[in-house]
């Protein structure tokens, strides 16, 4: 649109001076006219165009925010806001000021200050990245193994594009730079600089650089610094040895470039090539329901104080953990710290009910409790819950060797609270009333909550320990949970792979069918509002004839019903549904009052009618379509498909019912 005018020059008003006129793809050409200033001395971008078109460099604002002659003289002096008003002013009443728009711009505010960010060129120390090839090599070759690999490509791609690192920073606090200049001397010449981390022999005739240290520029080294590391290639100190390289480091993936990248490059050029670690796990960031970065400035991070006196610490270290997806940020919320909060509660008294059960055992150690198991009194039950925590301690252990650590939590609470708690604890209330069964039934309980103790217990590790002690799990009395590891696969198959005591897989099949068949039946209840009711019958139609009965004690008192009844055909319009031990029916007649119940659907079928006419007829409505927001029209359309669908559920009820 302009390659007329490449190659021309325009003039500034004040001081008067010609300005190149020169074309740049970084220049946005739908923006405004296509044209404008460019300052290399004040902006990032403007910068790398006047290196790419050897523009000069002319700084106007001084450090304290003024601006300097280069301004012009009557603006000399000025505080930069002050001075833009004056400018403006000074075009209007030559008439060179054309057009003024207000615009949204991007200018960013100091967090400190809070004031608009001057970009202006300065003078400051620069460090060449060492090492940079092997630092991508380490990497890519899989010496160094990051957790999720996705940002084995970001890293990657951060070296193929490295620029030298500004090291110096104008702070009051941290380490000086070891530069010392000679007094009195021009600074521009290197002739007059002293780069060392030692002050020259004679210092009174220089003067060391006011800035200090970036930050990560310190803390690149600190991995083999805080171990007695002194930079001689001949000296490595015996704690260094031992302790560099580490396993593994846990970071977040906004520091990747910061810290990661640099202590690799640190490691590999001042520890003989050795790498500082051999994976990375990078955690995700906790943001809010915005999925905004929780901060000081934005006010939109809850007090961690506030959450543990209100859930616990190990409720919040639940909550945030089992929500938290490997290297995925989170968005935070109280809900999930609750249920973490009801967990531990829920671990509380599971193991309060074994106490209540039956006294503990001091020094309740593996073998122990093995012992006290006799194959002779083992049922279905014993079998599948054995096995199902076999399986979770599988599970868990190739969840954390692949740094999965919510799915490692989820897997423990899936076993926990629905496999212990939900259906071995129910079956244990009959059996601990018998004397036969009571002692091998408690070992059970005890290997379960001993093995689930130490599996919970680097995510919530207070109510671990106390739980511990308390049920005197501890070889010595006062001998923390830390002190134990969970027992291996390889430990498992010794204890139960025995004549003596082993257990039948078949019965994880079958148990796994009874509760899938409680499930259902509860589902049902529920459905028809009976989830309360004990006094309601079922019907089976046993057609595979699949040997159940054995199970109809603890089944009525699982499911709270008063009978389960076989039968031969269908009974007429009862509701039913498809389990594993057969299709079952509810006796709609054995818990409600039929003529009550058509009548109090009815009212609830005729009240859905009225409000899907009038939701209906909104819809209709052009006015209604045309001038309702969006957001208003997806929640109208919303609301009259869940209506419609309540009002199927009700005349499929009423037939039923009929």
């Amino acid at each position: 649109r302009w390659s007329s005018l490449r190659g021309k020059h325009c003039w500034r008003p004040f001081p008067r001076e010609p300005i190149p006129i020169i074309a740049d793809k970084k220049v946005e050409k739908d923006f405004g006219t296509g044209i404008l200033k460019v300052t290399p001395a004040h902006d990032k971008a403007d910068w790398e165009m006047g290196q790419r078109h050897k523009l000069p460099l002319i700084t106007i604002i001084n450090a304290d925010g003024s601006l300097n002659n280069n301004a012009g003289a009557e603006f000399s002096g000025l505080d930069r806001f002050k001075a833009r008003k004056e400018v403006a002013k000074k075009l209007r009443s030559m008439g060179l000021l054309v057009e003024e728009k207000p615009y949204q711009n991007q200018v960013g505010f100091s967090e400190r200050s809070d004031v608009p960010i001057e970009p202006r060129l300065s003078e400051q120390w620069f460090l060449k990245y060492p090492k940079v090839d092997e630092a991508k090599a380490v990497v890519s070759g899989g010496n160094i193994q990051f957790y999720p690999p996705r940002w084995t490509k970001t890293y990657l791609h951060w070296l193929e594009n490295i620029q030298d690192w500004c090291i110096s920073r104008q702070l009051w606090w941290g380490h000086r730079i070891p530069v010392w200049y000679r007094k009195n001397q021009d600074r521009s010449s290197p002739e007059n600089w002293h780069v060392s981390e030692k002050p020259p022999e004679d210092s009174e005739n220089w003067e060391q650089d006011n800035d200090v240290l970036d930050t990560w520029a310190s803390s690149w080294l600190w991995p083999f610094a805080t171990m007695g590391w002194s930079g001689e290639e001949d000296r490595s100190p015996p704690e260094l040895d031992y302790w560099y390289p580490t396993s593994i480091l846990v970071t977040g993936p906004d520091i990747i470039f910061f810290w990661v990248a640099r202590m690799i490059m640190a490691g590999l050029e001042f520890t003989k090539e050795k790498i500082p670690f051999h994976k990375v796990y990078f955690t995700g960031i906790i943001r809010d329901q915005q999925g905004r970065k929780m901060s000081k400035s934005l006010g939109n991070s809850p007090d961690p104080l506030d959450l543990i006196s209100k859930f616990g610490a190990d409720g919040l270290r639940f909550g945030i953990m089992s929500i938290a997806p490997q290297g995925q940020d989170v968005l935070f919320s109280e809900e999930r710290v609750q249920q973490g909060r009801n967990f531990c509660n829920k671990l509380w008294n599971a193991c309060r009910f074994r106490q209540m059960s039956g006294s503990s055992y001091p020094k309740n150690q593996p073998q122990e409790i093995i012992n006290r198991m006799n194959l002779d009194y083992f049922d279905d039950n014993d079998h599948a819950i054995l096995a199902n925590l076999k399986q979770t301690l599988e599970e868990n252990k190739n969840h954390l060797e692949q740094y999965q650590f919510n799915q490692a939590l989820q897997c423990i609470y899936s076993f926990f609270w629905h496999d212990f708690c939900d259906w071995y604890l129910e079956v244990s209330k009959e059996k601990i009333q018998d004397s036969k069964l009571k002692e091998n039934c408690l070992a059970i309980q005890d290997w379960c909550i001993r093995q689930v103790l130490l599996l919970l217990h680097p995510f919530i590790p207070f109510i671990t320990e106390e739980l511990w002690m308390t049920l005197q799990f501890a070889k010595n009395p006062n001998d923390s949970i830390q002190k134990n590891d969970v027992i291996s696969i390889e430990e498992w198959e010794v204890h139960f792979n025995s004549d003596s005591l082993s257990l039948n897989l078949e019965s994880v099949k079958y148990i796994q069918k009874i509760r899938e068949f409680v499930t259902q039946a509860r589902a049902l209840k529920t459905q028809y509002k009976m989830q309360n009711r004990k006094d309601i019958g079922f019907f089976i139609e046993d057609k595979e004839q699949i040997s159940w009965k054995k199970e109809k004690k603890l089944l009525l008192r699982i499911i709270g019903a008063k009978s389960i009844d076989m039968v031969t055909s269908t009974p007429h319009k009862a509701p039913a549904t498809v389990t594993p031990l057969g299709t079952l029916y509810l006796n709609l007649h054995s818990g409600i009052n039929i003529d009550a119940e058509i009548k109090r659907l009815e009212k609830q079928k005729k009240q859905l009618t009225e409000i899907l006419l009038k939701s209906e007829a909104k819809l209709n409505n052009p006015k209604f379509l045309k001038n309702a927001p969006d957001k208003i029209l997806l929640g109208a359309k919303k609301q009259i498909l869940e209506t419609r669908q309540k009002h199927r559920e009700i005349i499929r009820l009423l037939e039923q019912l009929s």
